[in-house]
């Protein structure tokens, strides 16, 4: 009987040192945590001070609903970014384009919004607001932020600030940032920040199948005051548009073509080598890339007298040609040298997204009222649905 108390008395006194051994330990463990979360509360809130909820609407045709005598109105809830104190909203431009209403709202305070104008080479666009609200973002000073572990903070589904956290990629071929967050449609035009709390990136758009999208993208912060400062003192910045996707390509070994010599004797050759340029994967049918000849498959090497090697330099070569302007393309085809003159055209926007030419737009306009108006069908059909369940249950 006394080993056994004894024994009791052990085990007892063994706990209770246990539980002293690991306390502090554990304390720590618990004090280190809250110190994580309390720091992420903390640059949460201060960095959604910098992010407001942009409402914007538009009437939709009355054609578009069976029996309908009321105008509707379609609303898309988004998020804006504090420019400056002098009322300065940035917001992606698919959210507010085309819109005929739209209002700013920061902590119960809703304003109406002013389109100053829109930079199509960023894809961002310009509000004001009569009054200061929240607090402008301060910018980090850095091109990019791969590696780095990122913020993204923008309204989701009517709340001001819906964080997420994850990983910059670094920056794609057209200049955008890529990172890892659940993207929404309410995000976009929110803000990406590091864990300084500096502004990264504006959030443009995502890519995934879905809602959310799995990865964003951002206009970078070093595009984003020269887009600005333009837009205020000139208006909207006009982009050039060809008509093409493209992917990079590399060629081994490479393919010899000859071309006039300017400096040499007439009728002279002489030869270049081209082991890279960018492929077409894709042509949009009466673009000025169609009308000037290019096909699907033709490799791109040159843009008047200078050579293109990847995605990014045609890109900044289009659209920073003015609409109207005249391009010679170089390109191959079959093994073969080609030379095409083709005329910019003018990137646009409308509710439907990014569209090009009048042709392209009218396309776009019709497809977005289609989609919209099966959606309406869907919904009828749900209501009918719901209707007859309701009438069963009361019978």
């Amino acid at each position: 009987m006394l080993k056994i108390r004894l024994s009791t008395a052990t085990m007892i006194i063994l706990s209770c040192l246990v539980a002293v051994f690991f306390t502090d330990r554990i304390s720590a463990g618990d004090s280190s945590l809250y110190s994580l979360e309390n720091g992420l509360s903390k640059l949460v809130c201060s960095v959604s001070r910098s992010v407001v909820t942009v409402e914007a609407s538009r009437r939709i045709q009355a054609s578009l609903f069976e029996g309908a005598a009321d105008e509707a109105v379609q609303r898309l809830i988004s998020s804006g970014i504090v420019f400056d104190s002098a009322g300065h909203i940035l917001v992606a431009a698919t959210s507010v384009a085309g819109r005929d209403r739209i209002t700013v709202s920061f902590e119960g305070r809703v304003m109406a919004g002013r389109l100053v104008g829109i930079d199509y080479h960023t894809g961002l666009a310009v509000l004001a607001v009569a009054d200061h609200i929240g607090s402008p973002a301060r910018h980090s000073a850095h091109y990019t932020c791969a590696g780095q572990m990122v913020l993204a903070v923008g309204n989701a589904y009517g709340l001001r600030a819906c964080p997420s956290i994850g990983f910059c990629a670094g920056a794609r071929p057209d200049g955008a940032l890529q990172f890892s967050a659940p993207i929404t449609s309410g995000t976009i035009g929110g803000g990406l920040f590091d864990l300084s709390g500096s502004l990264v990136g504006v959030i443009t758009g995502g890519i995934g199948e879905g809602q959310p999208a799995e990865v964003g993208l951002a206009m970078p912060v070093y595009k984003i005051r020269p887009a600005v400062e333009y837009v205020l003192t000139k208006g909207d910045r006009m982009a050039g548009y060809i008509g093409v996707e493209t992917v990079d390509i590399e060629i081994s070994p490479g393919i010899e073509i000859g071309s006039p010599n300017q400096f040499a004797a007439a009728g002279s050759q002489h030869y270049t080598i081209i082991d890279r340029g960018t492929l077409i994967t894709d042509i949009v049918p009466a673009s000025p890339a169609a009308r000037a000849g290019l096909r699907k498959g033709d490799l791109i090497f040159r843009v008047d007298d200078s050579p293109i090697t990847c995605v990014s330099e045609l890109m900044n070569e289009v659209r920073g040609r003015r609409p109207g302007a005249v391009l010679e393309v170089g390109f191959v085809r079959q093994n073969s040298s080609y030379f095409t003159r083709l005329k910019v055209g003018q990137r646009k926007l409308t509710t439907g997204g990014w569209l090009s030419g009048s042709t392209t737009a009218d396309h776009s306009r019709a497809t977005a009222d289609d989609s919209l108006y099966r959606e309406i069908n869907r919904l009828k059909q749900t209501l009918r649905h719901i209707e007859s369940r309701l009438r069963t249950l009361h019978r």
